[in-house]
This record gives structure tokens, sequence and C-alpha cells, in this order.
């Protein structure tokens, strides 16, 4: 190659460097970035949407909204009027309105009180309303809901390290606000985590949150998606086959549990008229009457996957995916779970038998309260439901 043709070729390399120095300073960080321990370092601000069907809102103190200073803001309903919110009488332009207690825990949504600030959301037609509070806050929040206040401390401590874990993985990913198109980060029900505010926060939860301030669960230097239910009944299942875009890790592909047997929720069983479960399963053939019912596919710890069920007078066998199919379509709080035995049924009912309660992914609850009982660490409980993970303060 000769002197003249270099020169080009040499600035098309030079360019072609530029441009990937340029987007390497500039893209998002990536997937494994995201959750890497280094990128951690403070407890950060999240924002909850909040579900009640009161939107009266108060502040029993001083604070700030939209800029201006009130001493007390007397309980008064959210309402949407000319395009804009309305709060005690004023129009608030734009599409959120903050209110910012100068003094925590005065804030009241309803009839319970919350930390942090609350955001008024204008959303087309309907106003949302979003807690916003930092991690630890928002920990203190949830313990108390998703587990009782009165439990052992250890199985608490256990708790709350799961949940901050959880919590942290969701606000890093903008998991709701990809997906769901939310404004805020975590809902909070069962479809993120139970919240309740200061609802059940006591002086106990608030001890054992700042006992386990920064404690995150990791593996291989990256914080997961720590997934926990009431009672796996026997098994945890692999959390990438049962709740779908996680990491197919060793600490969330499943363990035995040996320590939820014989609590409140291990074993039940549910019967159901067939000809309501024809008329759920099947409600555009109203003649339809089922000859069987069978489980057709199980996960590797034992819930079922795929159910069977076949019309008397068909030859084909019609398959439902177990939870999302079958078990909705019945009745998703009778039927606690889908770790199932055989279905056994006759032309007039159908019985189902079964055992947990949730979706069986990560640590079992009622097993952490079992373990703390006797005499197991938090630290111990994790790595039993996380095998392979650790707990590292990250802050």
């Amino acid at each position: 190659m000769n002197r003249r043709t270099l020169v080009p070729f040499g600035g098309v390399i030079l360019g072609v460097w530029f441009l990937f120095f340029l987007h390497s300073c500039t893209a998002p960080p990536t997937y494994r970035e995201l959750f890497t321990m280094g990128e951690i370092t403070r407890a950060p601000p999240i924002r909850i949407g909040i579900s009640t069907d009161s939107t009266s809102v108060a502040v029993r103190g001083p604070g700030r909204i939209q800029g201006g200073h009130f001493e007390d803001l007397a309980p008064s309903e959210v309402r949407l009027r000319d395009g804009a919110i309305e709060l005690s009488g004023r129009l608030y332009e734009g599409e959120e309105v903050r209110i910012s207690p100068e003094e925590e825990g005065t804030l009241v949504i309803g009839s319970k009180r919350y930390r942090g600030s609350l955001i008024l959301r204008r959303d087309r037609n309907r106003i949302s309303l979003i807690n916003e509070v930092d991690l630890e806050s928002y920990v203190k929040g949830v313990a108390g809901k998703e587990m009782s206040p009165s439990s052992h401390p250890e199985a608490l401590k256990a708790q709350m390290i799961a949940a901050r874990t959880y919590a942290m993985y969701e606000v890093r990913n903008q998991t709701l606000r990809k997906v769901k198109g939310e404004k805020f980060d975590l809902y909070d029900d069962e479809r993120s985590q139970v919240y309740g505010g200061m609802e059940r926060e006591t002086e106990s939860i608030s001890r054992l949150v700042e006992q386990t301030t920064g404690l995150f669960l990791v593996w291989n230097e990256r914080i997961f998606k720590a997934f926990y239910s009431s009672t796996c009944g026997g098994n945890t299942e692999p959390a990438w086959i049962v709740m779908g875009d996680v990491e197919k890790i060793p600490p969330l592909a499943g363990t035995r549990c040996d320590y939820c047997e014989g609590t409140q929720h291990y074993k039940w069983s549910r019967t159901f008229a067939m000809r309501d479960v024809a008329r759920k399963l099947f409600p555009d053939d109203p003649k339809a009457r089922i000859e069987s019912v069978r489980v057709t596919k199980k996960l590797p710890g034992g819930h079922a996957a795929e159910i069977g069920v076949r019309l008397e007078n068909r030859s084909k066998e019609f398959l439902f995916e177990a939870n999302k199919g079958f078990r909705r379509a019945l009745d998703p709080r009778a039927l606690k779970s889908t770790l199932w035995e055989e279905p056994v049924y006759t032309r007039d009912e159908l019985v189902i038998r079964g055992r947990g309660f949730g979706h069986g992914c990560g640590m079992c609850q009622w097993g952490a309260y079992r373990m703390a009982e006797s005499g197991k660490s938090a630290i111990q409980i994790l790595q039993y439901y996380f095998p392979g993970a650790d707990i590292k303060k990250l802050y």
C-alpha cells in the first residue's frame, strides 16, 4: 500500500475511533454496570405509586407546595378541574405538584401517615399519588407489611435485606417505567412489594432497618432481583421460569425448603363445581362439559406449568398455562399457588389439593420464620434461599 492511500485510510480509522469515544461518553450504562456494587454508593430516592380509594391529602405541620410555604395543610380532596390539579380550592398548572412537609411523618394520605414528599401527577383524566422517600425509609414501610412486626428479629432482618435489594434492582432497572409506562418505580401492593408508609412502622422495625442499612444480596459483584413469597410448600422454583425476565444465576435457581412444613398455608384443598370450571375456561362455549383435567407439565420444584383439559365428545385436549391461564381463570385467591397434586374430578366436581402460597421463588417467608426460631441468622437464612449469594454493605 503506498503512502497516498494510507492517508485517507488513517482518516477513516480516526473518525471511527472518535465516534466510538463519543458514544462511550454519552451512552447509558450497560445492563451489567447498572447493578454492579461499585455503582451503588447511597440510598436513592424512590417513587411509589399509592393505590388508595381516598384522594384526601393533608400535612400536619409546615411544608412547601410548588415553592409556596404553608403552616398546615388541612385535609383536602385532590381533583382535576379545567385540566389542572385542584387542591384546597387552588388550581395548579403543569403535570406535577410536589408537596414537601418540613417534618418527617406529617404527610397524611387518606388515613395513613407517610415519610417523604407527595407528588400529585396529572395524566390525562386521572391523578396519580406518588410518595417519594429514600430507600431506607421505604424499607421501614415494607418490613411490617410483608412480615409481622413481632416476628423474630433475624427473620425481619432477612426480609429487610431482600426487600432493599429488590427495590434497588427495580429502581436502577426502571422496570415499571419502561414496561408499564408508569412515572414511579414501585407499586405499593403485591405487584411489587406491600408498602404502607408508617402504618406498621414500630421502634423495633426502625432499629432493625438501621442495623441492616446498606446491606444487599449480591452475586458476582452485582445485586439481583431478590424474590420472596409467603410459603413455598417444600421447594422454590427457578425464578427465570416463573417470573420471566430474570438472569439465570445460581441464587435464583431454586432450592429445597425443609422449614415451612406444617405452617398455615403448607397444605390446602379447594373444590369447584365442574360447570363453573367449564364456564370460566370456555366462556364462548356454553355447551362445553369437561371430561378430564390433568397436569401435563411441571417445573423442577414440582409446581404445575401446564394443565390439559379435555371436553366431552371432543378429541382435542386444550392446554392452559397453569398460572395465568388456569389458576387466574378459576380463582387466584382460592388457588394459593400452582404446587398441586394431580387434580381429582368427577362429572360434577373438581378438587385441587395444593401446597404453598405465592409464586414460590426466592425466600420462603414462613421458612425464614422457622429458621430464625431455630437459631439461624439473617445471613444464614438468605444464603439458604439464595444459594451462592453474598450479603455486602454497599453504603
